[in-house]
């Protein structure tokens, strides 16, 4: 495989990654991270254990830096694949998300003793901010 290296938007991509990281912030921290916690059969006690073993910096560097990756490669993949519009960004997104996102999570699921919803909540972020990440993808060659 030829990587387009010279067709990789790199302020594109830094943006897509911080937008993934607002998104969540967005998704989890408001009704639906207080539903996601109840879901997952989580008190306030253990909610607070987990905070302070995962200090802010730590968790959110995480998450960041993890959102910059995923950004990155898939600039590196819409620019080998000549992405060229907003659209086409999105469907690859949906596509990433189906082949990827959405089966390896649910593999994990599978394996696991959480309910469905908690499943359903991560999926459907994942599914939204990789559309937001094409969307963005897409319109800034």
């Amino acid at each position: 495989m030829k990587i387009a290296w010279d067709q990789i938007n790199i302020w594109a991509a830094l943006v897509a990654g911080l937008a993934a990281m607002v998104i969540g912030m967005a998704w989890y921290g408001g009704p639906l991270g207080k539903l996601w916690v109840r879901l997952n059969g989580y008190s306030e006690a253990k909610v607070q254990q987990m905070q302070a073993a995962r200090p802010p910096i730590v968790f959110l560097g995480g998450m960041l830096v993890s959102y910059l990756m995923l950004a990155f490669v898939f600039a590196m993949l819409a620019a080998t694949m000549r992405v060229q519009s907003p659209l086409d960004g999105m469907l690859l997104g949906v596509m990433l998300w189906v082949g990827l996102a959405a089966t390896i999570g649910f593999t994990a699921h599978l394996a696991s003793d959480k309910h469905i919803g908690v499943y359903v909540l991560d999926a459907s972020f994942q599914l939204v901010f990789l559309i937001a990440m094409g969307a963005i993808l897409g319109v800034w060659r």
